[in-house]
């Protein structure tokens, strides 16, 4: 079981007053090495949602490490031993109800430790080759997700690191439920929350491309040589390069997407309930902003926690586990691959709306259609064969 943790991840107020970065303290206000590592990561360009779970996950490690061993003398039986405590370690889901971790989640806590201990390596801390042995080659065939085109040989996670049966890419989770979809669309929410659940729902943004859109950005009503666009219809710019408030990273691509009337009428009612809950104190550039708080952040851009929560509440509503607002983007793309309520599109346009980079990564919704091919067939209407008398 994964003990009370004697280690936990922070934030801390850099000299300079204004910079906040992730830490890992001890129970005694100590701060840990591997705050180290945080930083490394937040300067190599890693995004502070993924620092946060990085850290999150290596704090609770250490804490459990500290009960037997010294973390700069553990083996590969060690980090075994961790992972097999994280499988039976029950987790509380969004609907209360205890659960074990998946295979897929149990590797997801796996790979931050990989970061940490090749960080560590580098540095010289670790007296072990554990670094080293965390990790094998494995050739990858061409058309899959990760061979590409031609095949290659990749860098994983050792076999005895990951969770019996763990494929090394797992698909992703979308909402496959159709009546659990219809409900999210249907659901009754303030205007803020409505529109950012039909934004992510719609067109398939991250989180972190959602917070940091400037309202500059929506061309909600065409565009024009005033604003540097002509294109007429309504639209939006996905940007990687807006001096945020939120942290919030938009790591995709820079990218357009057109908008149907529902999501114009949806940030119409957003702005009216916004213009009247601020009012003068309306001055943030960012799209979301906190509204319905009574403190110091109202008015402020919304954070990526705000979004968990939302998400976390519509789950309970919907009575469907969401594990994250990634399943919203997923499930959109899954839908325009598979043409679920909609007309199937080629990997190359659910590319560019996604904003991959490559194809290789759009092929991932590609999952499962092994299965979808067995219901369509299962799906045709039988015939009936009557047989001849002689």
């Amino acid at each position: 079981m994964i003990p009370d943790p004697k280690y936990s991840l922070s934030k801390a107020l850099m000299p300079d007053g204004v910079t906040e970065r992730f830490v890992i303290v001890g129970d005694d206000d100590r701060v840990h090495i591997s705050s180290s590592w945080l930083l490394f990561m937040a300067d190599t360009g890693r995004s502070p949602n993924t620092i946060r779970n990085y850290g999150a996950r290596v704090a609770w490690y250490l804490s459990w490490t500290a009960l037997t061993t010294d973390w700069r003398a553990v083996t590969l039986s060690h980090l075994a031993l961790w992972r097999r405590a994280v499988e039976i370690s029950p987790v509380r889901k969004t609907n209360g109800q205890s659960s074990m971790r998946t295979a897929k989640t149990v590797g997801l806590w796996m790979v931050p430790l990989r970061s940490f201990y090749e960080w560590a390596d580098a540095e010289g801390l670790v007296t072990t080759d554990v670094a080293s042995r965390m990790t094998q080659m494995k050739y990858f065939a061409p058309g899959t997700a990760a061979g590409g085109e031609h095949g290659r040989r990749l860098r994983v996670l050792t076999e005895v690191l990951r969770p019996a049966g763990t494929p090394v890419e797992a698909p992703p989770e979308w909402i496959d439920d159709a009546e659990a979809r219809q409900r999210l669309e249907t659901l009754t929410l303030p205007t803020r929350d409505r529109f950012l659940i039909d934004l992510m729902y719609r067109t398939g943004i991250r989180a972190g491309e959602a917070l940091s859109l400037f309202t500059a950005d929506l061309h909600f009503g065409g565009g024009s040589r005033t604003l540097g666009c002509r294109h007429a219809d309504p639209h939006f710019h996905v940007r990687v390069d807006n001096t945020v408030e939120n942290n919030a990273r938009a790591k995709g691509q820079p990218r357009l997407l057109f908008v149907d009337e529902d999501l114009v009428e949806g940030y119409i009612d957003y702005l009216l309930e916004r213009g009247r809950i601020l009012g003068s104190n309306d001055k943030s550039a960012h799209v979301f902003v906190n509204m319905y708080s009574h403190d110091e952040s109202r008015g402020r851009a919304m954070s990526y926690s705000g979004v968990k929560k939302l998400i976390a509440r519509c789950a309970k509503r919907i009575d469907f586990d969401l594990t994250g607002p990634h399943m919203l983007r997923h499930t959109l793309a899954t839908r325009l691959v598979r043409g679920i309520g909609c007309e199937a599109q080629d990997l190359d346009v659910v590319q560019a709306i996604l904003g991959h980079a490559s194809i290789d990564s759009t092929r991932i919704y590609t999952h499962d259609l092994e299965s979808a091919k067995k219901a369509a067939l299962k799906s045709l209407a039988t015939r009936t064969i009557t047989l001849a008398h002689e």
